[in-house]
């Protein structure tokens, strides 16, 4: 299985569109066991938009702070679980409290009125906003 996560410093990134990399977290989940992590960068950059690439390199399961409207209906249509409102800690960390079901999540950084993740707002997606 393949787990998803936007991160920035080596952590997760709360806002899905304005992080640094993607870590991508190959696990075994018979064992619990993490067997790989890559850092990637789609080449036409991060956006709002990278829910579509994300699909593409195999992902199952995306584990992010907050996300809006649009990448969260990409990744459902391609058939990924999307869980949000996790806690900003490292790549690994996050992985293992997904897989050992210790996993608490919160609200949805980016749900709300003012927020700039996507639905009304989607022209904020990009950085530099």
């Amino acid at each position: 299985m393949k787990i998803a996560i936007p991160v920035e410093n080596g952590r997760l990134c709360s806002h899905f569109g304005h992080c640094e990399a993607f870590a991508f977290v190959d696990v075994n989940l018979e064992t619990k066991e993490i067997l790989n992590i890559e850092t990637k960068i789609p080449e036409e950059g991060i956006s709002c938009q990278s829910a579509g690439w994300i699909s593409e390199q195999g992902t199952n399961v995306v584990l992010a702070g907050g996300m809006g409207a649009r990448p969260m209906g990409i990744f459902e249509q391609n058939g990924v679980k999307v869980v949000s409102g996790c806690p900003e800690v490292s790549a690994e960390e996050l992985v293992k409290q997904y897989l050992d079901s210790s996993l608490v999540t919160g609200k949805n950084a980016c749900e709300g009125e003012h927020s700039h993740c996507g639905g009304h707002h989607s022209h904020h997606c990009h950085h530099g906003e």
